[in-house]
């Protein structure tokens, strides 16, 4: 690849640049072949020009220059029509300022209201104006490796946010205005000086990553268990001594390297945790209930720890496929380890072995597992495999998983019924979760086509409910009864309707019907005062019912994607209080997409252009 050429400033303030990036410094101008790309495209990409301002001409990008107007004026060409026709000019979306020396950002920034994309990482900001916070279409903000020592309080508008990376500052605090974002879907705060996240947090219920690395924290908020959507979580390089975390039933990976932790992390009821690390702590005992709370997980990462033992019950870990238990103090492995059918890779380097020669851990991970189970005596082989360990089959052992008991549902609140292909769920086990005081039931991915009749017992102490992937194809009359229901999960499943009894769980704030055989929102959710987000994405809706929607004052999100729909009413744009209203899918032309792709305030105010005067 050649290089460019190079060439010296013709004053002292400069040393050596490109010659495109001394244009941009010297006289702030976009080039004219630019500023087209950029009219047309809608993207501008100024990143790595080592640019200390930015251009003047990218806040009003959109107005003529003076050498436009003096073309305009002097009219048509005569070689034809002009080639850049102000009717083919796309607003701005995305404008990428990154790798650059930018120390201000001025208040004309809220010029460009149609940004979606805002990229800013690696400058020299220091602040950023009250004025972003008018960018009401913008989801991706990227702030990451500047000299901010707190969050813009401007941010905390941007009611659209999805995604935020403010890493690699100096930010000491977040502060309790987060919650106002609670679109977040990603938010990386990582390498900061932050000690401690404000109980707000929890508030941000659709994220699904935090990066919250190198910081100073040292403990968590107990609001972090308000999270439902949270799939990554890494906390690696804190001071944090205790995790506990409940209820994260979508909680994937779990990062807590180089931290305080002398135990495992408490995860109540986070059935879906698939990867945990961590490495370089001082976790020195590991007790047997400890594994209950984590059978399905597939990577565990201890090295560099104080462990002197492995608990003896480790192969109820059926789904282990890798472990790292590398630089600690064991002397001995639990010979249960050669029953884990799916487990591949055990690292057990620099540990002081005195049970286990050094030839037979030079044979790997298979012959490792071998010479383990070759130390199991026939009647501890037999007594094992009678509990349903030690299978010989790549495949999980227990054909059917156990029902959580009386303490376990006390413990938790939660009767975790999730993946264990029932049709129906036993009374006595409905009676103890009602004895146990259980508010949540998680029902998903099981084979149910309706809601069994001993859920009656129970429903009405119920906040959350989900039955999401099954085969339901009619929810009984008798949901009425759940008069505590917050939020229910429904989603994946074979509904063409729910009944008009939905509208007596009047404390009702979300409902997720996505993936269904729907075709119309049920009437029954009108009635539902407090309803704040209706999902029914890709069903067989084709029509949005406005005038029955306007009385949900409270109602933020509508996702209505991949439907049947051939026309959007004007009227949908007096609906203010939408945070988020998803479109994309459906049959309709008008809004273009271009309208769908500005985010929701952008479509509000097109449809309310468009309602006849």
């Amino acid at each position: 690849m050649t290089s460019r050429q190079l060439r010296k400033s013709p004053n002292n303030k400069f040393n050596m640049y490109p010659d495109s990036v001394y244009h941009l410094q010297e006289e702030e101008e976009l080039h004219p072949k630019m500023l087209a790309a950029a009219r047309k495209s809608g993207q501008l990409n100024l990143s790595n020009r080592g640019l200390v301002v930015v251009p003047e001409k990218v806040w009003t990008i959109m107005e003529p220059t003076e050498e436009e107007v003096k073309k305009q004026s002097a009219g048509p060409s005569i070689h034809g029509a002009q080639e850049d026709a102000w009717w083919d000019y796309q607003e701005l979306t995305k404008l990428i300022l990154a790798c650059n020396k930018i120390s201000l950002i001025p208040d004309k920034i809220s010029n460009l209201v149609s940004l979606t994309v805002l990229d800013l990482h690696d400058n020299q900001l220091e602040t950023l104006p009250e004025a972003i916070g008018n960018l009401s279409s913008l989801t991706k903000l990227n702030l990451s490796h500047n000299k901010l020592k707190a969050v813009p309080e401007g941010v905390f508008c941007l009611k659209e946010l999805r995604n935020l990376s403010l890493n690699n500052n100096s930010i000491e605090s977040i502060g309790e205005k987060i919650s106002e974002l609670n679109m977040l879907v990603s938010l990386d705060i990582s390498n900061n000086q932050i000690t401690s996240l404000h109980s707000n947090i929890g508030f941000l219920t659709q994220v699904s990553s935090i990066i919250a690395s190198k910081n100073q924290l040292e403990n968590l908020p107990k609001e972090m268990d308000f999270l439902r959507g949270l799939q990554t979580l890494d906390l690696c390089s804190n001071k944090l001594k205790t995790i506990e975390l409940k209820d994260l039933g979508n909680l994937e990976l779990l990062y807590l390297r180089h931290n305080q932790l002398t135990r495992l992390p408490k995860l109540t009821s986070c059935i879906n945790i698939k990867e945990l690390q961590l490495g370089n702590n001082f976790i020195q005992v590991i007790c047997e209930e400890e594994l209950e709370s984590i059978k399905n997980i597939k990577i565990i990462d201890l090295r560099e720890n104080k462990l002197t033992s492995l608990p003896q019950n480790i192969d109820v870990l059926s789904q282990l496929e890798r472990l790292d238990v590398s630089r600690n103090d064991l002397t001995n492995l639990p010979f249960t380890m050669g029953l884990m059918p799916l487990l591949k890779s055990v690292q057990v380097d620099g540990n002081p072995m005195k049970s286990i020669r050094r030839d037979i851990i030079a044979r790997g991970t298979v012959g490792l597992l071998k010479y383990l189970r070759s130390r199991l005596d026939e009647n501890t082989l037999t007594e094992l495999q009678s509990e349903g360990r030690g299978a010989t089959s790549p495949l999980p052992p227990p054909s059917t998983p156990p029902l959580p008991d009386k303490f376990t549902m006390g413990t938790s609140k939660t009767m975790m019924l999730a993946g264990k292909d029932l049709t129906e769920i036993p009374e006595t086990t409905v009676q103890e979760a009602s004895d146990a005081g259980v508010n949540a039931i998680n029902a998903s991915k099981n084979q149910f086509t309706n809601l069994p009749d001993t859920l009656k017992i129970v429903l009405p102490k119920i906040a959350d409910l989900d039955f999401s992937h099954n085969k339901i194809m009619e929810l009984p009359s008798w949901i009425s009864i759940a008069d505590k229901l917050l939020y229910i999960n429904l989603s994946n499943n074979k509904l063409t309707s729910l009944p008009t009894e939905i509208g007596q769980c009047k404390q009702l704030k979300e409902i997720d019907m996505s993936y269904n055989c729907l075709t119309e929102i049920p009437p029954g959710l009108f009635q539902c005062p407090a309803i704040e987000t209706i999902r029914v994405a890709s069903n067989r809706v084709d029509k949005i019912p406005v005038e029955e929607l306007k009385p949900l004052s409270m109602l933020a999100i509508l996702d209505i994607q991949n439907n049947a729909i051939s026309q959007v009413p004007p009227e949908l744009g007096n609906l203010t209080q939408l945070r988020s209203l998803l479109l994309e899918g459906n049959l309709f032309r008008v809004p273009r997409p271009n309208i769908l792709t500005q985010g929701t305030q952008a479509i509000l105010a097109y449809l309310r252009d468009r309602i006849p005067k």
